[in-house]
C-alpha cells in the first residue's frame, strides 16, 4: 500500500510500507525485543521459532554438517591423503573477492599443516577459471591434487586436461551448473542439480563452501591422528575471510551466511589477519568493521587488482604474514583502485551516451565498445542497471572475440539466462548468479545473443518495472533516536535478503543544504512539531534528488533513508542517509 498518500517521489519510485503480521509482531515482542524491532524482524520472515537463530547464531548449533554436500567427504579424504603424504597441492581461484578469500583461506590452512601450496589466480586476459596450461604447470611442480575455488563448474576442457595428466581435480564452487558436470575427481557445489533446492548451503558464496571443506578436511586429519604431535589450526580465525567473501559476492545474508558474516565481523575486529589489518590501516578504519566496510571499502580495493592489475595481489595480501609486505601490497591496491575509477568513468560515459542516444525499445540494456577494459564492464553494467532499473549487458569487443558482464534486477535470473545461452552454442563461456554473470562469445554471435535476450527477457518477466522503495516504518523526526539505532543493530549485518531498514520521516523542512566534494549534499531536517536531524545524500549533486534538496523553497517533504549513528568525541548523533524524498501531502 502507498505510504503517506505518496505515489511517486522525485526518483519516480512507488513508496510501499512493508507489511507485518500483527500476531507475529506480538509473539516476537513477547520474546524480549521491542515492538519496533519485532515489526522489523517480522517483515523479514523471522518468527518466534527462528528468532534465537537469527539474533544469536552459533557454529556449534547452526553450521551444516560438511558431509551433507555431495562429494565433500570424497574430496576431503583425497586432500587429507595428500597432506599426510607431504605432497604439494595446487589451488586455482577466481579473480574477485570471493575467489581471493577462498584461495587465501585454503592456502593459510594448508600452510598451517605443513603443505607446500602452489596458487594461480588468472588475470583477465587469461579468461575466467582454470586453464589447461596451468594444469601442466601444477603437474610439473609435483602436485597430484588441484582444487579450483569459486570456479571450475563449467570448465569442461581444462578439467578434462588435468584429469588426463593424472591430476585429481577437486572443484569447490557455488555457480550455477549444467546437467552435465566436468570430469573432475570431486565436485562440491551446493548448486548441483542433484542437490536439494532447500539445502542450507545452497546460497553460500564459494568462500563458505571452502570453509566447510576446511572443516571436513580438518576432521579427517584429526581422525587420522595427524594432530597427535601438533596443534590443530584455529578454524574460527578464518571466519574474517569468510565474512569478507560472503558480503562481497552479494549472496543472501540469511541462515548460515548470516552466521558467517556475524561471526566473521567479530573476528575481523580482532585484526589477526595481517592483510585485512593492512587494509584497515590503509583506509583509516578505527571502528569495528561492518558489512558496509567489507562491501564498499575493502571489496573494491581487492577487486581492483583483478580488474586493472595483477590479479593475485589481493590473494597475496589476504594470506600474508609479514606486516611490512602487507602494507606495501595494500598501498598497491589503493593505487590500482584509483586507476580503476578513472578507467571506469571513461567507459561509463561512453556507455551512457549509447543508452541516451537510442530509445529504449527492449526491457533490457546492451552496450558495447571496442577494447573496453574488461575489468570495469561489470561495474558499468551495474551502474546502468541502477540508473535505469533494467537488466544490463556490457560487451567489450576485441577483434573477433567479445567478453561481457551483466547485472540484473529482481525477476530476471542472469545465471540461468547465461547457462542456457551457453548450452545453445551462442556463448563460448559463461557462468554466474541470478544478479550477476560473465560470458564470452564471438563477434558474429552478438546479434544472435541480443535476439536470444529478447526471447527470454520480456516486460512480463520484470514484476518490478516501477522502482519500489520499501519503507519499514514511518517516524516523526523526534523518533530518530540513538535508542532506535541500537535496536536496529539487532538486525545487522545487512545485505541481500536482509536489507537495511528504511524509514520515512514525515513532514520535514530541508534547511541549510550545502554541496560537498564528490557531489554529496548535506542538510538539516526540521520536523513540523519540532526536532532537528542531520542528513546527507551521497553523490546526489547531478540527480533530481540533489536538485530538489539544493533548490527547495520552504516545502514540506516526506524524506526516506537509513538511520545511522555518528560518534564523535564521545558524543553520539543520528544522521539520515537520504535515499529519496517526496512532496508532503497536507490537509
Amino acid at each position: 500500500m502507498p505510504v503517506l498518500g505518496v505515489t511517486r517521489s522525485v526518483s519516480d519510485r512507488l513508496w510501499e510500507l512493508r507489511q507485518a503480521d500483527d500476531r507475529c509482531v506480538a509473539a516476537l515482542a513477547q520474546q524480549g525485543v521491542s515492538e519496533t524491532a519485532a515489526r522489523l524482524l517480522a517483515t523479514r520472515g523471522i518468527v518466534p521459532d527462528t528468532l534465537d537463530a537469527f539474533l544469536h547464531p552459533t557454529l556449534k548449533e547452526h553450521l551444516p554438517h560438511p558431509f551433507s554436500l555431495k562429494d565433500m567427504e570424497k574430496a576431503a579424504r583425497r586432500m587429507a591423503a595428500a597432506v599426510l603424504a607431504g605432497e604439494p597441492i595446487g589451488l586455482m581461484g577466481d579473480y574477485d573477492v570471493d575467489g581471493a578469500t577462498s584461495t587465501a583461506l585454503l592456502k593459510l590452512f594448508l600452510e598451517n599443516v605443513g603443505v607446500t601450496v602452489h596458487t594461480f589466480i588468472p588475470d583477465r586476459d587469461d579468461g575466467y577459471g582454470p586453464n589447461a596450461k596451468k594444469m601442466e604447470t601444477f603437474y610439473a611442480a609435483g602436485c597430484r591434487v588441484v582444487a579450483t575455488l569459486d570456479c571450475g563448474t563449467t570448465a569442461f576442457e581444462p578439467i578434462a586436461a588435468g584429469t588426463r595428466l593424472g591430476l585429481d581435480v577437486i572443484i569447490l564452487d557455488h555457480h550455477d551448473t549444467e546437467f552435465d558436470l566436468p570430469d573432475a575427481y570431486a565436485i562440491v557445489n551446493p548448486k548441483r542439480l542433484d542437490e536439494p533446492k532447500d539445502h542450507p548451503c545452497r546460497y553460500m558464496a564459494a568462500v563458505g563452501v571452502v570453509f566447510l571443506f576446511t572443516v571436513a578436511l580438518n576432521r579427517v586429519l584429526r581422525e587420522s591422528g595427524f594432530y597427535k604431535n601438533r596443534p590443530e589450526p584455529d578454524l574460527i580465525s578464518y571466519l574474517d575471510l569468510v565474512a569478507f567473501g560472503t558480503v562481497c559476492d552479494v549472496v543472501r545474508l540469511s541462515g548460515v551466511n548470516r552466521l558467517f558474516v556475524k561471526s566473521g565481523l567479530k573476528q575481523m575486529h580482532k585484526r589477526k589477519n595481517t592483510g585485512l589489518n593492512a587494509l584497515a590501516v590503509q583506509v583509516n578504519l578505527n571502528t569495528p568493521p561492518t558489512a558496509y566496510h567489507l562491501g564498499f571499502v575493502f571489496g573494491p580495493r581487492i577487486n581492483a587488482c583483478g580488474r586493472v592489475g595483477k590479479s593475485d595481489i589481493g590473494m597475496q595480501l589476504l594470506s600474508c604474514h609479514d606486516t611490512i609486505k602487507a602494507g606495501i601490497l595494500a598501498g598497491e591496491l589503493e593505487e590500482l583502485n584509483l586507476r580503476r575509477r578513472d578507467i571506469e568513468s571513461a567507459v561509463f560515459l561512453e556507455a551512457l551516451e549509447q543508452v541516451e542516444s537510442t530509445p529504449l525499445a527492449d526491457p533490457f540494456i546492451v552496450v558495447k565498445g571496442h577494447n573496453w577494459h574488461q575489468g570495469v564492464v561489470g561495474i558499468v553494467a551495474g551502474r546502468l542497471k541502477d540508473k535505469y532499473n533494467l537488466p544490463t549487458f556490457a560487451l567489450s569487443i576485441e577483434g573477433d572475440d567479445v567478453k561481457g558482464s551483466s547485472r540484473s534486477i529482481d525477476g530476471v535470473d542472469l545465471g540461468s539466462i547465461v547457462m542456457n545461452a551457453l548450452t545453445k552454442g551462442i556463448l563460448t563461456r559463461g557462468g554466474g548468479h541470478p544478479r550477476a554473470a560473465g560470458f564470452s562469445l564471438k563477434a558474429d554471435k552478438v546479434d544472435d545473443f541480443i535476439a536470444y535476450l529478447r526471447q527470454v527477457i520480456t516486460p512480463d518477466s520484470r514484476p518490478d518495472a516501477l522502482r519500489i522503495l520499501d519503507i519499514d516504518a514511518v517516524l516523526d523526526i523526534r523518533g530518530a533516536t540513538p535508542a532506535l539505532t541500537d535496536e536496529l543493530a539487532l538486525l545487522a549485518p545487512f545485505g541481500e535478503a536482509n536489507p537495511e531498514p528504511v524509514f520515512a520521516l514525515k513532514n520535514v523542512l530541508v534547511n541549510r543544504a550545502i554541496l560537498l566534494k564528490n557531489g554529496h549534499i548535506a542538510c538539516t531536517l526540521t520536523g513540523r512539531g519540532g526536532g532537528n536531524l542531520q542528513a546527507i545524500a551521497f553523490r546526489a549533486a547531478d540527480t533530481e534528488l540533489g536538485i530538489r534538496l539544493l533548490t527547495h523553497k520552504n516545502e514540506w517533504f516526506h524524506v526516506a533513508g537509513y538511520l545511522k549513528q555518528d560518534s564523535w568525541h564521545g558524543k553520539t548523533k543520528i544522521q539520515l542517509q537520504i535515499l529519496d524524498l517526496a512532496t508532503a501531502v497536507t490537509d
